[in-house]
């Protein structure tokens, strides 16, 4: 498999194939992080839409040396709070499956729906969390991305990544008080 910094320099050399594997590579998992920082499912599509342009007309500015996967979730980052500024949007959680029309057993129904409730607490804890420790959060456990990597992506240093993953691992304890169990969540580069 190519990496990622080779298509980014075969993108800046004008291979539109190598644009389209980034697409396939990325859309998933830069649209997974829009909605989990709080984004509507349709919203993020738009999001999306707007990163991968922003890709595409700034590819001359990724320079190889850096990793590529952190400067694409800057983008992304960037072009969340962009949207926010744009649209005063407050908080909201969004991102659960529409189950509707799903043919199930009462057994599996039952099991479906409650980890659909458990995923909704989890998704309503995330989303009460401030911005700043939420997408350090969505980026280290839901884009599994190294410390080092997240102070790339937000251009901060690691020891503020560090402090805000602490932060915020902090408020899901307190949020959940007795359920579930964020001891086992570590903090590891």
């Amino acid at each position: 498999m190519i990496s990622d910094e080779c298509l980014a320099m075969q993108i800046q050399q004008g291979k539109e194939c190598a644009f389209e594997a980034i697409v396939r590579r990325y859309h998933g998992p830069i649209h997974g992080y829009i909605v989990r920082l709080g984004g509507e499912y349709h919203v993020a599509n738009d999001i999306v839409q707007e990163v991968f342009i922003k890709i595409f007309r700034n590819i001359h500015q990724y320079r190889s040396s850096l990793p590529f996967r952190p400067w694409i979730f800057a983008i992304a980052s960037n072009a969340y709070k962009d949207y926010l500024k744009k649209t005063y949007l407050s908080r909201d959680v969004g991102g659960l499956e529409n189950m509707d029309g799903m043919m199930l057993s009462p057994d599996i129904a039952e099991n479906q729906l409650l980890i659909h409730d458990q995923r909704e607490v989890v998704l309503t804890a995330v989303g009460s969390l401030k911005t700043i420790y939420r997408e350090v959060l969505v980026l280290r456990y839901y884009q599994d991305l190294k410390l080092d990597e997240i102070a790339i992506t937000l251009q901060i240093p690691v020891g503020t990544v560090k402090s805000r993953l602490s932060t915020a691992l902090h408020q899901l304890k307190n949020f959940f008080a007795e359920g579930a169990d964020c001891d086992e969540i570590r903090i590891n580069g």
